[in-house]
Order: C-alpha cells, then sequence, then structure tokens
C-alpha cells in the first residue's frame, strides 16, 4: 500500500475496521471447516481454530501496523481518548486553557514588537553592510555626536572601507498645493543617499552627481504618500514644476511605498549641495550612513575610520582636537534607546509563562492524582510507562494548543492596545508595520510546544511512576499523594518567585516613573500652546528682514484675544533637541574651538520665559533695546554661572561665542534651569540668544493662553497668516501633549510592567489556593481526629497557614535573590532609583506575603470548619 493511501486509510477508520473484523471471521471459519472436515466436532474446531489463530485483538492491532501508519494511529487515538477525558473535566480544562492562553498571548503580543523593532532586518538589500558614522569625543562625553560637513567629505574621500556614504540632514519643508501652503519632513541628502541605501524611486530616477553641485536645477524627490495625498498619484508628476520653500523645483522620482530612513520618516528629498567653502566649513549637524564593501567588518571599518579621523584633526586641529569618530551597525545604531526596555519587557512575558506553566502543571498532578487507580489499572494489562507518558502529555499538548488558539485572540486584542500606548508624536524608531505575522505564529506555535514540554511532561513522569499494589488496594483519591507533594510545593515556591522577580521590576519602574514625572522641568507646561515654522530661504535669506519676521508674528500673536503672553524657541524643550557649541570670556585670549569650553545655545525671543514661567533670577530679558543693529546681547543660566563662574556677578560680562554673532555678547540676565532635551538630564550651562539678533530659518512659538491653549490654536495660526499668506504652519499642540509624550517610555514600561507583575500576582496565588485546597482535601481525616481530640478552629487554621506561609517565606527568598542577581538589566532604565532600593524591595515583599496568607487564609477557615464526625467518615 502506498504512503498516500495508507495517510487517507486514517480517515476510514470504522469501515477499515470492518473489513479487517470480515478478513479474519472468514480465516477463522475457513480453520474451523478444515477441523470440522477431519472428524472434530463444531466446538472443537472453532475452539481449535481460534487457539492455533492466536489473539484476535493483538493480531488486528499487528495488522493495522502495517497496513497503515502506526504510530500516527497510536496518536489519533491518544487524542480523541484525550478529549473524552478533557471533556469530563471541563471546568479543569477551562481553567489549564484560560491561564495558558494568558501566557501565550502577552509572549506574542510582546514579540511582535519585539521582532519588528528589534530581529526584522531592515527594509533594504543587504542591511547588515548599512552602518551609522558619528563623531565622538571622550573630552565631552559624546560617542554620538552629528558630524562636521568638512569632516564628512574628509571621510567619503580618504576611507578604504566603504562602498559609498552619505550625508543626512532632516529639516521641515514648506510646499505649495494648490495655493495652500503645507509644511512637511524633508531631509537634504548627498546624491549617494539612494544608491547607498540600494532603493530605486518607483517612478523616475534618484539623485546623481551633477545634482548636487551648487548652480545646477533645483530637484526634488516626493515620497509615495505624499505624491499619493498631495498630487492624486498622477504619473505625469515626473518633469512637473512644485514650489519647494517658495522656489520652483522639478519633480525627477517618486520613491517606493513605506519608504522611510530610520527615526526619520520625510516625506521630501532634496540635494545636498556640501562643498569645500567656508560656509560649509562650521558647525557639527550631519547624519551620516555607509554601506560597507564586501568581506569587511564592523572592526576594520572602525580602524580605517580612527585613522581617517587623525588626519581630519591634524589637518584641521582648531575644529577637530579632540575629535574621533565611532562606526555602529546601523539597526542596532537604530533601535539603541529602546532595545534593552523591549528585551526587558520580552524577558518579563516569559516569566509570566513560566508562572502559567508551573500553575497548569500543579493543576495536572492535583488532577493524576485521582487517576492513580485507572494508570494502575492500565500499567496491569501490560500498558508499558511510555505508552502511559505519551497519553498524559497528549492531553498536555491539546491544552497547550488550545492554549495558543485562544491566546491568539487575546494576543490580537492586547496588541491593538498595546500600540495605543505608544504616542504618534513618540513612535518606536522604525515604521515597518508591527502585526501578527508568519514569523509571530511561528513563535506562538513553538511558545505552546514549550510549555506543553514544562507543564505536561515533568507531571506525565512523575503520574507514570505507579505503586501497583498501594494503587490497586486505595480506593480513595489519597493513593500517592505523598509522592506528588514535594513537586506540587516545589511548582508552588516558583510560581511566587518568579512572580516576586517580576513585581519587584514593576515596583521599581513604577518608583522610578513617579520620581520622574515629580522631577521640575523649570517651566510650566500648563495652558502652553506651541505651533513651528519653518521660513523658506528664498524669501528670508536676509538676516535683518528674517529677525523682523518673526518680530512682527509674535506681535500679531501677543495681540489674540485669550493670549497672555507669547515668546518663541528654535528648540522645544524634552523634545530631546539640543544646539552646543563653544564660548570663551572675552577678556581672555581666544582658544580655539576645539580646547574652548561648550555650552548648549537656544535662540529665543524676548518675553519667551514669561511664556513659559521660568524666573529670570537676575538681570533683565530681551526688550525692543536688543534689535538686530543693536550690540549683541546674552542670558545665561545658572548651571552655567556655576560651572564657570562661580561666586562671580557675571553680569556686564563679555563672551565670545562661536555662534553667527562675530562680535562679543554681553550677558545682560541669569535665568533658573530647566530642562532641555529630556526630564532625565540633568540641566546643562545654556546660552541664549536673541532670536532679533542671531535669526534661526525656523522657530517654534510658545503661546500661553488664559484658558485652554486649544481654544486659541486657530486665532494663533491666523496671526501668523496675517503676517505671510503663504506661511505653512505645523505641530500645533498644547506643552502638555509634548511633556507627556518625553515620558512616553518609561510609561509605557512602567504600566506593562505593573500589568505584567499583576497577572504572575493572580496566578501564583490561584497557585497557593489550589496546593492549600489539595491539602486540606487530602488530610481532612487527620484533621477531623485533630478536631474530635480538642484542636480548636485557630489551631487547625494556623497548622493550614504555616505550610503555606512558609512556602512563600522560601519564595520570597529565593526571588529577592533573583531580583538582585538581575539588578544590572534595570539600572540603565531607572531614575533616581537604585535596583536595590530596600523600601521597594521590602514593599513588594510584604505586598506578596500579605497576598499569599490571604489566598491560603480563604482555604484554612474551611478547614477550621470541618466535623469530625463527617471527617471521620471521608474516605
Amino acid at each position: 500500500m502506498s504512503l498516500l493511501s495508507r495517510l487517507r486509510a486514517m480517515f476510514r477508520r470504522e469501515r477499515l475496521d470492518q473489513d479487517l473484523d470480515e478478513e479474519l471471521r472468514s480465516h477463522l471459519e475457513m480453520r474451523a471447516a478444515d477441523n470440522l472436515a477431519a472428524g472434530m466436532s463444531a466446538q472443537d474446531a472453532r475452539y481449535d481454530a481460534q487457539k492455533r489463530f492466536g489473539n484476535t485483538p493483538l493480531l488486528k492491532e499487528d495488522t493495522r501496523d502495517v497496513d497503515i501508519i502506526g504510530w500516527l494511529d497510536e496518536c489519533a487515538r491518544d487524542c480523541r481518548f484525550a478529549l473524552r477525558m478533557l471533556q469530563r473535566s471541563p471546568g479543569f480544562a477551562a481553567v489549564a486553557v484560560l491561564t495558558l492562553a494568558l501566557g501565550i498571548a502577552a509572549n506574542t503580543a510582546i514579540f511582535s514588537v519585539v521582532d519588528a523593532v528589534l530581529l526584522r532586518p531592515l527594509p533594504y538589500p543587504e542591511p547588515d553592510r548599512l552602518v551609522r558614522i558619528w563623531e565622538s569625543s571622550i573630552k565631552y562625553d559624546s560617542p554620538r555626536n552629528v558630524v562636521n560637513p568638512f569632516n564628512f567629505l574628509d571621510w567619503r574621500d580618504h576611507s578604504e572601507s566603504f562602498e559609498s556614504m552619505a550625508a543626512i540632514s532632516g529639516l521641515m519643508t514648506n510646499l505649495s498645493f494648490q495655493g495652500q501652503p503645507v509644511a512637511v519632513q524633508g531631509m537634504q541628502v548627498s546624491t549617494e543617499f539612494f544608491s547607498t541605501l540600494r532603493i530605486p524611486p518607483l517612478l523616475g530616477r534618484a539623485f546623481s552627481a551633477p545634482d548636487g553641485l551648487v548652480g545646477q536645477d533645483q530637484v526634488v524627490i516626493l515620497s509615495y504618500e505624499l505624491w499619493q495625498r498631495q498630487y492624486g498619484a498622477n504619473p505625469k508628476i515626473i518633469g512637473a514644476k512644485v514650489d519647494v520653500d517658495a522656489a520652483p523645483y522639478t519633480v525627477i522620482g517618486v520613491m517606493p511605498r513605506g519608504f522611510s530612513f530610520p527615526k526619520i520618516k520625510s516625506e521630501i528629498w532634496t540635494p545636498l549641495p556640501i562643498a569645500r567653502t567656508e560656509e560649509w566649513n562650521s558647525g557639527r549637524y550631519l547624519t551620516v550612513v555607509a554601506r560597507l564593501k564586501p568581506g569587511v567588518s564592523l572592526r576594520q571599518a572602525q580602524q580605517d575610520m580612527l585613522r581617517v579621523a587623525n588626519l581630519t584633526a591634524q589637518a584641521r586641529p582648531d575644529d577637530n582636537k579632540n575629535w574621533s569618530a565611532n562606526v555602529f551597525p546601523m539597526l542596532e545604531d537604530a533601535t539603541r534607546g529602546v532595545r534593552r526596555p523591549l528585551w526587558v519587557l520580552l524577558a518579563s512575558v516569559g516569566f509570566l509563562l513560566l508562572i502559567a506553566c508551573a500553575n497548569v502543571a500543579n493543576l495536572l498532578l492535583m488532577r493524576g492524582t485521582g487517576r492513580l487507580r485507572e494508570l494502575a489499572v492500565r500499567s496491569a494489562l501490560g500498558a508499558a510507562r511510555s505508552r502511559l507518558v505519551r497519553q498524559l502529555f497528549v492531553e498536555s499538548l491539546l491544552l497547550s494548543l488550545a492554549g495558543m488558539a485562544a491566546g491568539l485572540l487575546f494576543a490580537h486584542l492586547g496588541l491593538n492596545g498595546l500600540l495605543a500606548l505608544i504616542p504618534q508624536n513618540a513612535p518606536l524608531p522604525r515604521s515597518e508595520p508591527i502585526a501578527i505575522d508568519a514569523r509571530v505564529l511561528l513563535f506562538t506555535f513553538l511558545a505552546s510546544l514549550f510549555t506543553a514540554v514544562v507543564f505536561g511532561l515533568v507531571p506525565a513522569l512523575r503520574l507514570s511512576r505507579v505503586d501497583l499494589q498501594s494503587a490497586l488496594k486505595q480506593g480513595s483519591l489519597r493513593g500517592g499523594v505523598g509522592g506528588h507533594q514535594t513537586l506540587r510545593r516545589c511548582f508552588v515556591v516558583a510560581e511566587v518567585a518568579l512572580a516576586l522577580l517580576l513585581s519587584v521590576g514593576a515596583g521599581l519602574m513604577l518608583r522610578s516613573f513617579a520620581r520622574l514625572i515629580s522631577v521640575d522641568p523649570g517651566f510650566s507646561s500648563e495652558h502652553l500652546l506651541t505651533m513651528h515654522i519653518w521660513t523658506s530661504p528664498a524669501r528670508y535669506r536676509d538676516n535683518l528682514k528674517r529677525s523682523r519676521y518673526f518680530e512682527q508674528i509674535l506681535a500679531e500673536i501677543r495681540n489674540t484675544p485669550g493670549v497672555q503672553a507669547a515668546g518663541s524657541t528654535h528648540f522645544l524643550p524634552l523634545t530631546e533637541k539640543i544646539s552646543g557649541s563653544c564660548f570663551s570670556p572675552a577678556d581672555q585670549p581666544t582658544p580655539s574651538p576645539a580646547e574652548a569650553p561648550s555650552a548648549q545655545f537656544l535662540i529665543i525671543s524676548s518675553r519667551y520665559f514669561q511664556a513659559v514661567h521660568t524666573p529670570l533670577l537676575s538681570g533683565r530679558d530681551f526688550d525692543d533695546r536688543d534689535h538686530f543693529e543693536a550690540p549683541p546681547v546674552a542670558i545665561v543660566n545658572h548651571a552655567l554661572v556655576e560651572r564657570f563662574y562661580s561666586g562671580q556677578n557675571v553680569l556686564g560680562k563679555q563672551l565670545r561665542v562661536c555662534w553667527t554673532i562675530e562680535k562679543p555678547v554681553e550677558i545682560v540676565g541669569v535665568v533658573a534651569d530647566a530642562r532641555q532635551a529630556q526630564l532625565q538630564d540633568a540641566p546643562e550651562p545654556t546660552i541664549f540668544l536673541s532670536n532679533s539678533q542671531a535669526p534661526m530659518y525656523f522657530a517654534t512659538f510658545v503661546v500661553r493662553a488664559v484658558g485652554d491653549p486649544l481654544q486659541i490654536a486657530r486665532s494663533a495660526e491666523a496671526a501668523v497668516h496675517r503676517v505671510d499668506p503663504d506661511q505653512p504652519v505645523s505641530d500645533i499642540q498644547p506643552m502638555e501633549t509634548i511633556f507627556s509624550d518625553s515620558v512616553s517610555s518609561p510609561r509605557f514600561q512602567a504600566v506593562l510592567l505593573l500589568l505584567f507583575a499583576g497577572l504572575a500576582i493572580a496566578l501564583a496565588m490561584i497557585g497557593v489556593y489550589g496546593i492549600v485546597s489539595y491539602s486540606i482535601s487530602q488530610r481532612t481525616n487527620e484533621i477531623g481526629i485533630r478536631v474530635a481530640l480538642g484542636a480548636r478552629s485557630a489551631d487547625v487554621v494556623r497548622l493550614v497557614l504555616r505550610e503555606a506561609l512558609v512556602l512563600t517565606a522560601i519564595a520570597l527568598l529565593l526571588g529577592l535573590a533573583g531580583s538582585l542577581a538581575l539588578s544590572r538589566v534595570l539600572q540603565s532604565l531607572l531614575f533616581e532609583v537604585n535596583p536595590t532600593d530596600p523600601f521597594t524591595l521590602a514593599l513588594v515583599c510584604f505586598l506578596v506575603f500579605a497576598v499569599s496568607a490571604l489566598a491560603a487564609l480563604l482555604p484554612a477557615q474551611r478547614a477550621g470548619r470541618i466535623d469530625p464526625i463527617v471527617a471521620l467518615r471521608y474516605e
């Protein structure tokens, strides 16, 4: 019989058995007929035929092994038997499946995020050869610093490890579409950008070398989404003219759907015309991506870049002394901020799954104890131990697969909720969709097999070791209880210890988050509206014109009803954006930029501090005296005074600043410290320059409203358009939203860990409740005798509680040891909280101990009310 026929026969079992019975019956009848012909009686003829033919059921089994795939048939029979056994215990099956489903769902949902962000290769050809290159400085404690344009040109021209290298500068871009101004995220890129990533346009062509030369026709490439949204997916867009920053650009390409660069979701790309001219010689603001040559390792590339960086330091020591270069894999670099938190969350749900497995294993042991007589009978009838183990394991496997099915449903719902916790303004570093795909389904299936092995194999091995005499002699469920009690206790200890481990992590993260949001940021976010504008260089290239333009917009906004105060800054606080540069006292010799001290720089308008409620400690704010032609002035924060002028009066002192202002600036005020990049970063020395004297091309307006800031959003935007109807306004949102988004990552981690810890404690408490209840049911006779001999209810309760609390105490010790061992993992995720924080450890231990005691108290009180007459009759 062919393999296909044998497989087909498995699904025609009844007909096959009928045919086999008829065939065997015909053989017996023929043998009996031969015996009759030999002179035997009818009864002797049939008996002799059956005796010579042998054991008919065994012969049927042997024949079936030949006719179909034997082990598959046995597995099918084991599955049918397991389903019947589970149908007899629907309560047990439901609890076991639900417990496993919770563990599998949590793992599936978190793995979906981990796979999409950390494990899946970047969506470019040969992504393992893509790297990011940063400038680095030990002096400034900066392993990843943006790059000077001249240094990029040196790297590109003199490095030997890279096939290609590209520079990137992200910025907002103004488009004019059907007479309406639109602000979109743009990127200026060197002409090698698309060839480095090896992603060709969907339509048209990529940038070529001449596109990056000054004086060439200005060209632009659109994203697929912008092409669809603004230009109706018109295929004739190639060659058309569009207004980009108030200048005509020719569209030469449209990128494929979903194309993006990690952390920068750009919708428009223009060439970056880097050249060795003076305008490109200052500042560090470029991001660099490169593709390794085939066969070049990361270590070789790093050594090559150290060599080139040393050459740049020797060629331009004033700018590059104490600066070097670092090379990182692009995927690792793009996900560095979320890598450890996501691995911690995946480990947490792994612990949760182990707790679920231990819980179900305990349920199987308790249920299996009631089946010892059945197993003993099967063993006495000739069933091998391996056969019993397989039968019990198949039941576990069915529970696991049912848990997987329910878990996938829960995971789908949970993943939607998980993604809802991630704010749109603070997304994950990769834009690829997060979904339950084939890779996640494979992980879920493997996780289900793992759970079946973990919670099913150990009980199966234990229960299959049956003492026939004791099991067959005892009619009660207590046969063999003592042999499994230790294993059940071990499972409960493991559950509580793992629950404590998760609870400690959740407690530390929650305490850290509470400390973080209690930090004084140095400003008030209530009633504060923010909005961003980018001025078109073609229209406002002149510094004086740009300066007056911002002043006119602010004047209009301040005259808007409902506005209490308004100002501007080039970088909002808590957006992870900073500008840094060098400075030096004007009354001392001028050091080189590489040797001068550095500080953060913010370009603000007058009344900015009034709008954000940052107090002025001494001196004055910027005002109308500080116009473009006036002597330049500056305001410094308290951190700069403490670090560089401790104990001195800095008002009136002059500084040289490495900025667009060439003359020394006079310090006219000292302002209180405020957090700039992140809430968890201590305030850094900061120099504030007036936007009237050092105007930027972009600004974010901060508008303090009398009431709800969103109520004045339209009128504030209209104020901008009264000055310039073609000026796009973007990112209109309350400052409270920005504050909330800035702490979204620690909040996300704390909420999820708290949820997982709650589930873990609930499952562990179910385990404690179950083992105490089962222990009481097995000791009913003993308790009845104790009560009959004079034991009070309180004595019985103490007896039962003592066992549970001893197990809990052991679990707490193991859990604390594990927490201390894993403390280093959480160190970098905590803010002003030690991973061995005694308050958190003590509070979590008390909580777990109290909940364990409560879980044990309920069955203990029931034991205290046992009637000794009923107990002594209980069998």
